[in-house]
């Protein structure tokens, strides 16, 4: 009996063990010294940041005007000490199950905000460039293959997204195409962004 009594104190101060080493290694600093601050310009998307119930407008057939509502959730934080700002997207979308990740960081080097995204979907992945506008507190951002270093759009077909509506609880995006270098824009996606209650 004491020896299957010793065997298990063994095992368990093993795994305690065990235990605090991933603890040990969870706390490993990968720079070897605090990160540098933040863009101030970080901040201007601070309004981003938070936990979002999302309703979902997609067009299904612009021919016959079909859309599909779906609610969503996602989370976006602010990473790296500020320096960078991750979204996690998910729930339905399209009728199917849908998870996309991003990345969106200011560049001090160009003046424009970057964005790099990846979803589940073949093909899944997006460079997206954008600017902040204070005096409209208005966000738009181009899919990057589209647009030149001045914002214009280099061929027929584009895409942009916009972010305005925007409260301390809740704001709107709005997906536009064009098939006309920009002259006009069509709507094919709107989500409509709620802070997520905190009891869940």
């Amino acid at each position: 009996m004491n020896r299957y009594f010793r065997f298990g104190a063994i095992l368990v101060i093993a795994l305690i063990l065990s235990a605090a080493s991933l603890k040990a290694q969870d706390d490993t600093t990968f720079t070897g010294g605090d990160l540098p601050e933040a863009d101030p310009h970080m901040q201007d998307l601070s309004w981003f940041i938070g936990e979002w119930d999302v309703h979902s407008r997609m067009l299904l057939d612009a021919e016959t005007d079909e859309w599909i509502e779906e609610d969503l959730h996602t989370v976006h934080s602010y990473e790296m000490n500020g320096n960078l700002i991750f979204e996690h997207f998910g729930g339905p979308l399209g009728g199917e199950p849908f998870e996309g990740w991003s990345l969106r960081k200011y560049n001090a080097n160009t003046g424009n905000w970057e964005q790099r995204w990846v979803d589940v979907a073949p093909g899944g992945f997006a460079n997206w460039i954008g600017r902040w506008d204070a005096e409209t507190t208005t966000f738009t951002g181009y899919a990057q293959r589209f647009i030149d270093e001045n914002f214009n759009v280099t061929g027929d077909n584009a895409a942009r997204e916009i972010f305005d509506n925007i409260t301390e609880d809740g704001f709107d995006w709005r997906y536009e195409q064009t098939s006309d270098g920009g002259a006009t824009w069509s709507v094919t996606w709107t989500l409509d962004y709620r802070r997520a209650s905190m009891g869940g």
